[in-house]
């Protein structure tokens, strides 16, 4: 206690030294009437005294800040660290120069981004589009200067008279989310995202943010890439903050190169967030709109109150500062109206009217189904008293605040993925966003007539190709609405496609020309329609091909991760290409490795001790040959600029390296001594006891590997040779 007070201590003679160096000459914002200034002067003695200076918490100016100190300490990261990431990325970046951004913010909720960019000190020029009226007297509040301009469905040009340099929104998961409807991306809540783009397109912004939940289905993110044109990072909150919050976030501006190690910082715990109590657990999880109560399915931790020694339930002001906002955000003055009352009933679960019995009769307990049956509606726990200050009678009620902390950002996520924005070469950089064609959302789907789709093969690899010709049911067909109720219920889905085929030239030395080791070249259009009716037989959809009339040339594109084998060493890695080029002209010929033009700069990845993690290494190869190259791998951003996140793990993973072995032409095979080998398979990333390395027939996946081996020690046990049968070493290319 002794050290929390002198800590407390120390940060006051900091704050008081640092009021001394901003030269503050006034305590409340110009420009402002007499209601908000009391909001405001409120809400600073609700902060144990704190003022917010014209360049503090409510302004878009630029914050003084201990960066411009001469010898201020940016080790925030170690034992003594006090964990200021955001002032260490100020410091680095240096001053602010040029003009202020002009920034519109779509269903713009808390306003998270302004306070965002107040912590990074960048001066901006807001816009803010929300519909939600508690929401809007929150951000009219907290940040007075933003103006509003109402529904994003009805936003036109005309209603920001500057440029926009940056949208961001994060917009409705409740048809994406594992908990929420599932209807898709063509919800009729989540298809707002197709607003957003039309924003983009009639904007032309210079960056975008676009934010939703991580558990979405993988062809709804592939299809919300496919029309923004970037790969999306997954970042889980608890990284840089107390809270569990794993998220989406499409975003072209640069990604920062590093992410600040602090996830078991101190800095992050949930403890730095209590006000009097003691936290159970490091992290808080995922704070959502409905989990105020201790019945629901997803409630948070319990805290130990140390005053009275008992267990209690989080408070709004604790979840504030857990999503990155100062205490007492939510505590603003607001007018009740229809929109309002509306929200309150659709968050408030309804309690049931209890019966009155005839007197006569003896209590009834109810049965065990009953109980069951309404436990969602009888088992709530809500705290009696939430502030120890009492609030105002007309300030926003405590179902509201949770409502609203439990659909917003994550303040210190934003903060982070807009800090490349501090940077002036970053800034100067920055080009217009063009989105050509329609953004309807009745035109738009994740899979179009004409495009090229890589299914899985019978070994595991991604390398079959396929051109759609037709797609019906699951989400290119109208949900059915028979009973006048919608309904989710999809149609089967039913997509007609033509494979393609490798030429013999290019198929050549395949030991399996139907399952061919390679994944680039020359491929025949087929004319046989074939009909799939599952998702899970796709991959990804090919972007890198040149296309001929009834051919197709398939090939490693920039920005792409591509696995290669090495037929010498029998090993397969991954590579980043960052740039390939061919002679258009000459593919045509059908001879591999001849008259492609072919050359590809290629970063090695390594992998990271987290699961399909890789790192993208400084190491940069040149590859002349395309045969190598196997199966496009899709991957997305992890946490910062230069971590990976590959998708090809589990049972087909383990499967197309068997075949790499099985299918590889003329070989012997060289392993390691009896002792203990510390190579791992480059994709087996799962502990050898794991469920999944066990087969129907038991047998595991180095027993699979091993089967119908001869293994012949040589020189002491040092070596080891393994001789195969005779049918896989045919070098005439025979199918196996």
């Amino acid at each position: 206690m002794d050290t929390f007070l002198a800590k407390i201590e120390e940060l006051k003679r900091e704050a008081e030294r640092l009021k001394h160096t901003c030269r503050c000459v006034s305590t409340t914002p110009t420009g402002i009437n007499k209601k908000t200034k009391r909001n405001i002067i409120s809400y600073n003695n609700d902060n144990n005294g704190i003022i917010a200076s014209p360049g503090g918490l409510f302004s878009n100016g630029i914050t003084s800040s201990p960066c411009n100190i001469p010898g201020y300490k940016l080790d925030f990261e170690g034992p003594g660290g006090d964990g200021d990431w955001v002032t260490a990325f100020k410091a680095d970046a240096g001053p602010w120069s040029g003009e202020r951004l002009v920034v519109l913010s779509l269903f713009d909720g808390l306003g998270g981004i302004w306070q965002a960019l107040t912590n990074l000190g960048i001066p901006f020029s807001g816009y803010s589009s929300e519909v939600l009226a508690p929401a809007i007297q929150v951000v009219k509040s907290r940040h007075p200067h933003v103006k509003h301009v109402g529904d994003v469905r009805k936003l036109n040009l005309s209603a920001i008279p500057e440029k926009v340099d940056l949208v961001v929104g994060g917009f409705p998961c409740q048809d994406l989310s594992i908990m929420g409807k599932k209807e898709g991306l063509h919800g009729s809540r989540s298809k707002l995202f197709f607003d957003l783009l039309r924003v983009l397109q009639i904007f032309k912004p210079k960056w975008f943010l676009v934010e939703n939940v991580a558990s979405m289905s993988w062809v709804d993110r592939e299809e919300i890439t496919r029309h923004l044109k970037v790969v999306p990072m997954e970042l889980d909150s608890q990284e840089i903050t107390a809270s569990k919050r794993r998220r989406l976030y499409w975003t072209n501006i640069p990604h920062p190169p590093r992410l600040p190690r602090l996830r078991d910082h101190p800095s992050t715990s949930l403890q730095s967030c209590l006000e009097g109590a003691l936290a159970l657990e490091q992290k808080c999880g995922v704070v959502l709109c409905n989990n105020l109560y201790k019945g629901g399915g997803a409630r948070l931790e319990l805290v130990l109150d140390n005053t009275i020694n008992k267990l209690r339930y989080i408070k709004q002001t604790e979840i504030e500062l857990l999503m990155g906002y100062p205490r007492n955000y939510t505590n603003v003055v607001v007018r009740r109206t229809k929109i309002t009352e509306k929200i309150i009933k659709a968050v408030r679960i309804p309690e049931k009217p209890t019966v009155a019995l005839p007197k006569s009769s003896p209590p009834q307990t109810p049965s065990i189904r009953q109980l069951r049956k309404n436990r969602t509606s009888r088992t709530f726990f809500a705290p009696q008293v939430w502030e120890r200050n009492p609030t105002r009678q007309e300030s926003l009620k405590d179902l509201d605040r949770w409502f609203l902390l439990g659909n917003s950002f994550s303040v210190q996520v934003i903060t982070y993925l807009t800090s490349s924005l501090l940077k002036s070469e970053v800034r100067f950089h920055g080009k217009a966003v063009n989105i050509v064609g329609s953004v309807r959302e009745e035109e738009l789907s994740a899979m179009e007539p004409g495009d090229v789709w890589a299914l899985f093969n019978e070994h595991g690899r991604p390398n079959w190709y396929a051109v759609i010709q037709s797609r019906t049911g699951d989400r290119f067909s109208e949900i059915p609405d028979a009973t006048g109720k919608r309904s989710i219920t999809k149609l089967p889905l039913s997509i007609e496609m033509k494979y393609l085929e490798m030429t013999p030239a290019y198929a050549k030395d395949e030991v399996d020309e139907w399952n061919p080791q390679r994944g680039s070249g020359l491929l025949k259009l087929r004319d046989v329609v074939d009909i799939q009716d599952n998702w899970q037989a796709f991959s990804h959809r090919v972007t890198s091909y040149v296309k001929f009339e009834n051919s197709y040339f398939v090939y490693p594109g920039n920005d792409e991760v591509w696995a290669v084998y090495h037929a010498e060493t029998l090993s397969r890695y991954f590579v980043y290409v960052v740039e390939s080029t061919i002679i258009c002209a000459r593919l045509l010929n059908d001879k591999p490795g001849q008259d492609e033009g072919f050359l590809a700069r290629c970063l090695l990845l390594q992998k990271t001790t987290e699961h399909e993690v890789y790192l993208k290494t400084s190491k940069e190869v040149e590859l002349s040959d395309i045969q190598p190259f196997c199966f496009r791998v899709p991957f997305h951003i992890k946490n910062e600029a230069n971590l990976l996140k590959v998708e090809v793990s589990g049972v087909k993973s383990r499967q197309s390296m068997k075949a790499d072995r099985e299918t590889t032409a003329g070989y012997k095979r060289r392993k390691q001594g009896q002792g203990e080998s510390d190579d791992d398979d480059d994709l087996d990333d799962v502990d050898n006891n794991s469920p999944e390395d066990v087969n129907a027939d038991g047998t595991t996946a180095e027993e699979m590997l091993a089967e119908d081996e001869a293994i012949e020690v040589m020189n002491g046990g040092l070596e080891v040779v393994v001789a195969l049968p005779d049918d896989i070493g045919d070098t005439n290319g025979g199918t196996h």
